[in-house]
């Protein structure tokens, strides 16, 4: 008899949004009126959550002035929030150019490194804010997450560890530094984080899902259940807690429990082969083989190179006597690296 596998889904880092931007209006003079003011016409359409106008107008002041360290500054938050944080990044190091002490500059270019994935560079900007004085705890909660993502896991919940002491209500700095706890395998105390995150953030919907996979890795099924629910309860299209939620239902044995949230996974993203994995696995304890096995053919459809697919495929086809159709399938599965591959090859030729 093989092995049938099923996969856990892990939660990773959350971000917030970055800061406001400088939005004092400069003292008009006649020396340079026209940078001024279009500089001042771009602070208030930032006000007024017109970032494309505001862009605008900041480039305006740019053009005239050149060297305007606050309208390229005011012009990479408004860049930001349009989420095209590449210009933000080139905006930020004009205005280190031009100041190389103003240290919220680097805060706002590490911010935006971080979201362009350059993990070293952010947490040399990082650092740099911190050198000049700027140690807000947001500052070493986005070190924390560079650092995350580079492995740095220790180092990262020392930086997690310094935005809590800053400000002891930060719920994303708990739920990311559950995060690298976890990777540390210090699931208990990675637990605790979680719990303190939804305490002071109930809406946080990927902190519960988290939650409940952490205590399903302590083996609390019942408690793990409670969270993905109320992930759910938060978020009632959120595929992931389905399918977690379902996990924790198949290691209590309640199989039927597990295929109806499986297939409410599903039923929100179509494409998820990993549900249907899942899906076919619960049939399988069910006794349910063509169901199973259609679920199987679902998750190879969408994801051919699904190696645990084939291997649960496989031992279907066993149950159901396709021998050949059982080797096949086991075969593939070793040649896309499952593991275990001695288990696949018993009795195949």
């Amino acid at each position: 008899m093989k092995q049938f596998i099923y996969i856990i889904f892990i939660m990773l880092l959350s971000y917030q949004a970055i800061g406001q931007p400088d939005t004092s209006i400069t003292r008009v003079v006649a020396a340079d009126q026209d940078a001024e003011l279009a500089y001042n016409r771009g602070v208030r359409k930032y006000l007024a959550q017109d970032f494309p106008m505001a862009i605008d107008e900041f480039s305006k002041a740019i053009k005239i002035r050149p060297t305007f360290a606050k309208a390229y500054y005011n012009r990479g938050i408004a860049k930001s929030d349009l989420l095209d944080f590449e210009g933000a990044v080139e905006d930020y190091s004009e205005v280190v150019k031009l100041d190389p002490t103003l240290s919220k500059a680097y805060f706002a270019r590490g911010f935006a490194k971080v979201r362009t994935e350059d993990y070293q560079g952010a947490v040399d900007d990082l650092s740099s804010a911190i050198a000049q004085g700027y140690s807000k705890a947001n500052v070493y909660y986005y070190r924390g997450v560079a650092k995350y993502q580079l492995e740095k896991y220790d180092e990262s919940i020392s930086d997690f560890d310094e935005a809590i002491r800053k400000d002891n209500n930060y719920a994303y700095a708990y739920n990311d530094r559950a995060s690298a706890k976890r990777k540390k395998e210090l699931l208990a105390a990675a637990e605790k984080d979680y719990e303190k995150a939804v305490k002071l953030n109930v809406k946080m919907a990927f902190t519960y899902n988290s939650l409940g996979s952490v205590r399903r890795e302590l083996g609390k099924n019942k408690e793990a259940i409670d969270a993905f629910t109320s992930a759910l309860i938060v978020d009632g299209e959120y595929y992931f807690a389905y399918n977690n939620r379902g996990l924790a239902k198949f290691d209590l044995k309640d199989y039927k429990g597990a295929v109806e949230d499986f297939n409410k996974a599903i039923n929100f993203k179509n494409t998820y082969y990993i549900a249907y994995n899942n899906l076919g696995t619960a049939y399988i304890k069910l006794k349910e083989y063509d169901k199973a096995q259609e679920a199987f053919n679902k998750a190879i459809e969408i994801n051919n190179e699904f190696a645990s697919a084939y291997a649960n495929r496989g031992y279907v086809k066993e149950m159901l006597r396709d021998f050949k159709g059982s080797c096949a399938d086991w075969k593939k599965a070793v040649e896309l690296g499952i593991e275990n591959p001695e288990l696949y090859s018993e009795g195949c030729e």
